[in-house]
């Protein structure tokens, strides 16, 4: 499904008022179209009514044929009454002038005048030249003036959005910078607009009580882990009583080491949820750039036992080139789960191999394929319920760092192989 396009505040109430005014203009376009045409009709028949006057007294007065009236005037007397109602009869037409060489655009009319019993029928005809330039005129500049407005108004819009719209964009700033645990460090924004005034007021609201939320949780978390360590001490040293008697293990030596295994789980998940909590809240944030080889070679060196109990080897091609910006202790747990995690599923096909490039880091072990999806792989607790079987926090745990650091990470199995990587974004 494709996601739907977003636009700015300003954008979209600019784009609504240009429609606006789009409409706007267009509107008075049809209004001043009509008022030119009655302006352009009045003042034509007014050039009409003051010809026939000129006509008139040009009869009346007899004093020269009707020939010799002006050359935009022909009348000639009738011999038969025409039907007067049928008249006037008006028409535009084109007239050429030799004299300028030019094409005028002209008015006709024809009408019936009676005078002294007598009909004449006068054509007369008036130059609109200059009433279709002024029409022209006002319809040329109303697209200009529409662009001209368009433009500022976008213009104008442009420049309010950095003034008007600066404290809405600092709070939003400080929203997306935000991490509990840093509400002192929220400043307040000043502002005049009373929508900003309530958004930032909600926004330190919802901040209060996001860190009272999160001390509270902290605290149980803490009080949880630390308290379960407790009796899990207790535990381990009774277990640790059993596993130096000989009698209670040669009669319950695989019940003691399950009892043991499951304190020990027990003891790291409340270390890994409390670890886990800490993450997501972005505690960490002494970042800095490492070179991995010597961190890499240290951690190898110290589970190079526990995998030559399994029969394992671990094989190395590191690089002096390759770092990654990271706090070192999220580097330490990143690295321990790994490959511990690594060891865990490993078969004796092959060795556990760890490389690096100037941009990559790659952990692989030969193993089984997982009954699980490749997706699913990084989930808290996911488990295959066919088998009852958990993945636990470690992969979790290592997933979150990645995204805390803007690394990314990648798993797929291949030739028999378990891969992950880890590449700079």
């Amino acid at each position: 499904m494709t996601k739907p396009q977003s636009f700015r505040l300003l954008s979209k109430t600019t784009f609504i008022y240009l429609i606006f005014t789009f409409i706007a203009f267009l509107i008075s376009a049809v209004y001043l179209t009509r008022e030119a045409d009655e302006y352009i009709q009045n003042e034509m028949e007014h050039r009409y009514n003051r010809a026939e006057h000129r006509i008139k007294r040009h009869i009346k007065r007899g004093s020269r044929p009707l020939e010799q009236l002006l050359p935009n005037y022909i009348v000639t007397l009738l011999s038969d009454t025409l039907a007067s109602n049928n008249y006037p009869v008006y028409s535009d037409t084109v007239m050429y002038d030799a004299e300028t060489d030019e094409t005028h655009y002209m008015g006709k009319k024809t009408v019936i005048l009676e005078l002294e019993g007598k009909y004449y029928k006068a054509v007369i005809h008036s130059e609109m030249d200059d009433l279709i330039n002024l029409k022209d005129d006002i319809f040329g500049a109303l697209i200009p003036a529409f662009i001209l407005l368009a433009i500022s108004i976008v213009a104008f819009n442009y420049i309010l959005s950095g003034y008007l719209f600066r404290p809405f964009n600092k709070i939003l700033g400080l929203m997306k910078i935000y991490t509990v645990g840093q509400r002192n460090a929220i400043e307040k924004v000043d502002t005049s607009t009373i929508e900003f005034k309530n958004m930032q007021e909600l926004f330190h609201q919802m901040v209060d009580r996001i860190e009272s939320d999160y001390q509270n949780l902290k605290e149980y978390t803490e009080h949880m882990a630390h308290e379960i360590q407790t009796p899990l001490s207790v535990v381990r040293n009774k277990i640790d009583s059993l596993i130096s008697d000989d009698n209670v293990m040669k009669s319950h030596k695989d019940t003691v080491k399950i009892i043991y295994d499951e304190v020990s789980h027990l003891s790291k998940l409340g270390s890994g949820l409390n670890l886990l909590t800490k993450i997501n809240n972005r505690e960490f944030t002494n970042a800095e750039k490492i070179f991995t080889k010597s961190v890499i070679e240290k951690h190898v060196g110290s589970v190079e036992d526990m995998a030559s109990l399994k029969s394992l080897s671990i094989k190395t091609s590191l690089s002096e080139k390759h770092s990654l910006y990271i706090d070192p202790f999220l580097l330490d747990i990143l690295l321990k789960n790994l490959l511990r995690n690594a060891i865990s599923y490993a078969t004796i096909d092959g060795p556990i191999h760890i490389e690096t490039n100037d941009n990559s880091m790659m952990i692989s072990n030969y193993g089984p394929s997982l009954d699980i999806p490749a997706e699913k792989i990084f989930e808290r607790f996911y488990s295959n319920h066919q088998k009852k079987s958990s993945l636990g926090l470690g992969l979790s745990l290592v997933k979150k760092i990645c995204e805390l650091n803007q690394l990314k990470i990648n798993y797929k199995f291949e030739n028999r192989q378990h891969i992950f990587t880890i590449d700079n974004i």
